[in-house]
């Protein structure tokens, strides 16, 4: 995605600084770094950052860092969060450790496989990444998702895709809001009952997702895309067959928020590079730029 070279993305911070987009995200709420401009994607916006604003913290980071955990310890107990800092360093160790054996193993498989299995392994890891508050990342999930469904699905068992019906969103109109309120009830439990009224508005399959399942030898990745976002990559007469689910009322959750430790591990850049990579193969061009100038160092 282009951009001026004198703004920097949130991965690309985390390259300079050596920090987890989580302390980005605290770095901008602390007012060390100011937000100069966005990027719009689809799903969602990605801030810019200056770069001499950046590069003028990496002197200041180990000073910053101490701050915070003196702040941490205050508030919520420094015996409780030295446990966790131990507890997380182990699992980063674990986790890294986890990390080399995969790539490894998978390194064996052979070179088409290879790629799709990494592929999925660091799409896994996006998913967390852009459940933790950094939506305009489900784009790359998108794009990697829709290149497997091009390139491989209905040509083999390599890639299964169900879809879930899901329920129509139901908007309240004010006169059943009102009836709602009256009744001590909440809007969930209203159109539960209920369902609305003529004057309410539905969006159609708005809860409803694709479930995509890559299998490969003793691998197995399972993700999920929203209808809306994924129905027009299957032509006529592809259409995935449906998943019986049991039926509710709002949307289904899959998937967290990435860990501390994950993040340390399997970093931002990593996951985004990798990704890219995958994409280039099919002759995709890059939507993130993780690359640093020389002028921009650590």
């Amino acid at each position: 995605m282009p951009k001026p070279p004198e703004l920097l993305n949130p991965a690309q911070v985390c390259i300079v600084l050596g920090v987890s987009p989580e302390s980005v995200k605290r770095l901008t709420r602390e007012g060390y770094l100011e937000v100069k401009e966005t990027v719009s994607f689809k799903n969602g916006d990605m801030q810019l950052f200056p770069t001499e604003q950046v590069r003028a913290l990496v002197p200041k980071m180990p000073r910053i860092k101490q701050a915070w955990e003196r702040y941490d310890n205050q508030r919520l107990g420094a015996s409780r969060l030295a446990l966790a800092r131990i507890y997380r360093q182990r699992s980063y160790r674990d986790k890294v450790m986890r990390k080399n054996d995969f790539l490894q193993a998978v390194a064996q498989l052979p070179p088409e496989q290879e790629q799709i299995i990494k592929a999925c392994y660091y799409l896994y890891h996006l998913n967390h990444y852009a459940k933790a508050g950094n939506p305009y990342l489900y784009d790359l999930k998108e794009a990697v998702l829709r290149t497997l469904v091009q390139n491989y699905y209905g040509s083999g068992n390599l890639l299964q895709v169900f879809f879930i019906d899901g329920e129509s969103k139901v908007i309240l109109c004010p006169e059943c809001k009102a009836k709602a309120k009256s009744q001590r009830r909440s809007y969930l439990d209203y159109i539960d009952k209920t369902g609305g009224c003529a004057r309410c508005t539905r969006e159609y399959k708005y809860y409803s997702l694709y479930e995509f399942v890559i299998r490969c030898r003793d691998y197995r990745f399972c993700f999920h895309t929203p209808y809306a976002a994924a129905r027009k990559w299957f032509k006529n007469g592809q259409a995935p067959p449906e998943k019986p689910v049991p039926r509710r009322e709002g949307a289904y959750a899959f998937g967290r928020a990435i860990y501390i430790a994950e993040a340390q591990a399997v970093q931002l850049s990593e996951v985004i590079d990798e990704l890219q990579k995958f994409l280039a193969a099919y002759s995709i061009p890059p939507l993130i730029d993780t690359s640093l100038r020389a002028d921009a160092g650590t």
